[in-house]
């Protein structure tokens, strides 16, 4: 069997990051919009922070458009608030048009009535985390021999492409461009792959992970616990947190499908592998889509380097029902953060 070796990397966004689904799929870069209102409401929420503002046409009529933002967590963190935007506020949007819906924009500046001008990119205060700078020990203090992996982690300012890729994916795959790992797939993931609408059953638009390599790339912090016998990964994204258990040889007979399947794992030395089965069908990239049934079998090697600050995180895919190869990758390492996870709490989204 071959292996297709590929790299998660987090690209440099269109201005702020578009961390819950491609940008290019939703919004159009060549279509620059400039709306004139009042603010009818801001919607502080994850994935994405929206306002919603009244313009009033020539005739009259008043339409409300609503603008998107990257989520909420990544916003606060850079000292945005529930009130940055208040009902009854005069204000002046350039964003970047809908490809679905007239009354939409992806929101990159505005222009208050005080001539205060409000872009993404500017951060009005917060607690933007940081790198930790406080020396850690590579091995767990309750045993000696096990890596220590406790604690949260991401990607800090600075990272990759800045602030910007660090919230998110960025721009992701272009619209109506390649799908450059479609050849992997046997008869029947090409029958899911042309089943699957990446716009409309993208999983995360329904709160849902789609896999553990957008988990691992989506910029929002990461907690880990160590127990006797459990790791504990919980995902800031979605709240999702994921349970390895250690010790076990192999998987109990009789698991069940669950969408982030079942997970054990062992130490190599400073790694940490985790095999994990029994996943729900899902995709395992949401642009434009790779199919995944529950024959999926993922491994995860989580190394942490010598200093303890931070980890590399590598893996591998195989479905023998959907692939016909298997899949290899790594994601950008993560580093030690000053910082607290915050609720998620994501609301569904609605999609044309």
């Amino acid at each position: 069997m071959k292996t297709l070796l590929l790299s998660l990397i987090l690209f440099g966004s269109l201005s702020s990051a578009y961390a819950h689904h491609s940008f290019g799929y939703h919004f159009d870069v060549d279509a620059e919009v400039t709306i004139t209102g009042i603010v009818k409401e801001f919607k502080f929420i994850n994935p994405h922070a929206q306002v919603l503002v009244d313009v009033t046409a020539e005739d009259g009529q008043v339409e409300t458009w609503v603008c998107e933002f990257r989520g909420a967590n990544g916003l606060a963190r850079t000292g945005w608030r529930e009130d940055t935007f208040r009902p009854g506020q005069a204000i002046e949007i350039t964003g970047f048009a809908a490809r679905r819906r007239e009354a939409e924009c992806y929101f990159e500046t505005a222009i208050m009535a005080d001539g205060t001008r409000i872009s993404q990119d500017d951060p009005l205060g917060g607690d933007l985390y940081a790198a930790s700078a406080t020396a850690v020990s590579s091995t767990s203090a309750a045993d000696g021999d096990v890596p220590n992996f406790a604690g949260v982690w991401g990607q800090a300012p600075g990272m990759g492409a800045g602030m910007a890729a660090g919230m998110g994916m960025g721009r992701g795959p272009t619209l109506g461009g390649p799908n450059r790992f479609e050849y992997v797939l046997s008869e029947a993931g090409q029958r899911a792959l042309e089943a699957y609408d990446p716009i409309v059953d993208d999983p995360s638009i329904h709160c849902k992970p789609p896999s553990l390599t957008r988990l691992w790339g989506t910029g929002n912090p990461t907690e880990i616990t160590q127990e006797d016998g459990l790791f504990t990964i919980h995902h800031e994204w979605l709240d999702v947190e994921r349970k390895v258990y250690l010790g076990l040889s192999e998987h109990p007979e009789g698991t069940t499908d669950r969408v982030m399947g079942h997970s054990i794992g062992w130490y190599e030395g400073s790694t940490l592998v985790i095999d994990t089965v029994a996943y729900e069908p899902s995709v395992l990239f949401q642009f434009p889509g790779l199919p995944t049934s529950n024959q999926l079998h993922t491994v995860e090697r989580l190394t942490l380097s010598e200093d303890g600050r931070n980890f590399e995180i590598s893996w591998t895919a195989e479905d023998s029902e959907y692939f016909t190869e298997q899949l290899s990758g790594n994601s950008r390492p993560l580093q030690r953060l000053n910082t607290t996870l915050r609720p998620y709490n994501c609301t569904p989204m609605e999609v044309a």
